[in-house]
């Protein structure tokens, strides 16, 4: 088993335990047990537990950052990129990747220190995104009065909750939440509904 692949069969073993389990519950030697190898030889790849948790939050964050970035130089229109990066995020990082969301949902706080300052900055350049976005469609006279940083946080707060109810086996696929739940959004918020 080569470095590189000793190393992601790690983190790929610590994404289901965590998403399982939670962080605070899953130990080291569980983590090493899942692929067959001893507590002692994962330290040799990872100083910590913390440090296989912020592997995991830093990865995800920064493609989600890297994906949303994407998607306000591919479109123009405020209300359009929203509706994508909604869409992004909801298929691609709260559904396709759902145990990963999970982990950035309920542990990601737990990071201490430089690790924790890493990870809430690029959660703070998430917030920004779609802040920015917001305010764009407010300046367009399109927006219902409404708060923005409430807007921002109940956007996150939609997204981040699907851990606990989305199951894939059932009556809605990935594209029809994602779907629903821009509709709920954009005719909550915006002054004329937008097909």
């Amino acid at each position: 088993m080569g470095t590189k692949n000793t190393r992601e069969l790690l983190l790929k073993s610590a994404i289901n335990l965590f998403s399982q389990k939670g962080y605070a519950n899953t130990s080291i030697r569980e983590i090493g047990a899942k692929i067959g190898i001893s507590s002692s030889i994962i330290y040799h790849y990872f100083k910590n537990k913390e440090e296989l948790l912020f592997e995991i939050t830093r990865s995800s964050t920064e493609d989600l950052v890297q994906s949303l970035r994407e998607t306000e130089e591919r479109i123009s229109d405020p209300v359009e990129c929203l509706r994508e990066m909604l869409t992004e995020q909801t298929i691609i990082f709260s559904l396709k990747r759902k145990k990963e969301g999970k982990i950035l949902a309920i542990d990601s706080y737990q990071l201490r220190g430089k690790r924790g300052d890493s990870i809430r900055k690029m959660q703070r350049e998430i917030y920004d995104i779609y802040t920015g976005k917001i305010k764009e469609i407010e300046e367009k006279g399109l927006l219902k009065k409404v708060d923005l940083t409430v807007l921002t946080f109940s956007i996150f707060g939609i997204i981040n909750s699907f851990h606990n109810w989305y199951k894939d086996s059932g009556r809605l696929s990935k594209e029809e939440v994602a779907e629903n739940m821009e509709k709920l959004l954009f005719h909550g918020i915006l002054k004329q509904e937008i097909d």
